[in-house]
């Protein structure tokens, strides 16, 4: 299984939170929110939304969760200005483990996808993307959001944020990035191989546009893409992902150039990122199938460049378990295909950055 490289704790700050509150007065806002004028109802919405920016309050308001969950999610249809105070509430205390669970027993994810497919929330959309991250970063929330279990529906929900994560950022500027937490939803969800299995499907192009995400201005949408793609190497072996990796020989050459810097700007992606890149390269150096795709495409060369000014402890770990098994390609007996591939100079080359690797140690 993947590794969750991805977060919920998604919180908004837009209202001031009033002063100390009571179970009683809990109790009267819930009522409020039951009332038929819709000014009253905008008061209460308004003062749950102060009330949920703190976190012992929150505590509190979860203790009526059963029913204020439900009144609040009544909104979330309606007028734009009703709907973004619920769902700001929403979200805020989706972060408490009890309120959690009540989203999830009312099966939230599936709800909160509907609202995004058929535009029910418009100008709120960006609320329900931060909720459904909240909502996967646990095991639960990502089972349901990925559709397990609902055979041809396994994995819709997914392909569509998919598509318009890669839509959103090729239309509009980031900061109209209505999808950008996406980012946040993609390590959550590819901790489950059937989230592998969407983001690689042979034809649907999604690895080369995580890759392409890697240099975005956009530092969610880099760690997040990044935190995706590391699971995705992770289990390629147990998932029988090998030879779809294989062909996405334009996705691992950008991936590589964020590692090791050696893209057209010479510039290496930040440190999270550059962590979560060395150990997926480090997970498909294991792979024989694709260890030979990337003797090919020069890549222990490529290795070797990055590594010698890398001064990040994790990434270098990394990169020198890679260089383990690219080096036992040259003193282990080789299958024919590797024979074919793994040429003198390339074993050289493997020895050197092993090589590199222990003098770095004993100094």
């Amino acid at each position: 299984m993947g590794e969750n490289s991805g977060s919920g704790g998604n919180m908004t700050e837009e209202a001031a939170c009033p002063a100390p509150i009571q179970d009683k007065d809990i109790d009267d806002l819930i009522l409020f929110l039951k009332h038929d004028t819709v000014k009253i109802q905008l008061h209460a919405l308004k003062l749950i939304q102060g009330l949920t920016v703190e976190q012992q309050i929150v505590q509190r308001l979860a203790n009526k969760r059963d029913e204020l969950i439900p009144s609040l999610l009544r909104f979330v249809p309606k007028e734009k200005t009703l709907s973004k105070a619920a769902l700001t509430s929403v979200v805020n205390m989706s972060q408490e483990p009890r309120v959690l669970d009540t989203l999830l027993d009312m099966k939230m994810p599936n709800r909160c996808m509907d609202y995004v497919r058929e535009k029910t929330c418009p100008g709120n959309e960006q609320l329900l993307i931060m909720l459904l991250a909240n909502m996967t970063s646990v095991e639960r929330g990502a089972a349901q959001l990925l559709q397990i279990g609902e055979g041809p529906k396994e994995g819709l929900h997914l392909a569509f944020l998919l598509g318009h994560f890669m839509k959103e950022t090729a239309e509009k500027s980031e900061q109209d990035d209505v999808y950008e937490h996406v980012a946040s939803i993609l390590p959550n969800v590819t901790v489950f191989k059937q989230g592998r299995q969407v983001v690689l499907e042979p034809g649907r192009g999604a690895l080369q546009a995580l890759a392409s995400q890697l240099d975005s201005s956009n530092a969610l949408r880099r760690t997040g893409c990044a935190g995706a793609i590391k699971n995705c190497f992770l289990c390629c072996e147990e998932d029988g992902t090998e030879e779809n990796i294989v062909e996405e020989e334009e996705a691992l050459n950008v991936i590589l150039a964020a590692l090791c810097g050696t893209g057209c700007t010479k510039k290496k992606a930040e440190d999270d990122v550059r962590e979560l890149l060395a150990e997926g390269v480090y997970c498909l150096a294991k792979s024989d199938i694709v260890r030979t795709k990337l003797w090919k495409m020069n890549a222990v060369d490529l290795l070797k460049k990055g590594y010698e000014d890398e001064e990040n402890p994790v990434v270098c770990e990394a990169m020198e378990g890679a260089a383990e098994f690219f080096l036992q390609d040259g003193v282990q007996q080789p299958t024919e295909e590797q024979e074919a591939h793994a040429t003198e100079e390339e074993k050289d080359i493997a020895q050197e950055l092993v090589d590199r690797c222990v003098v770095e140690e004993i100094q």
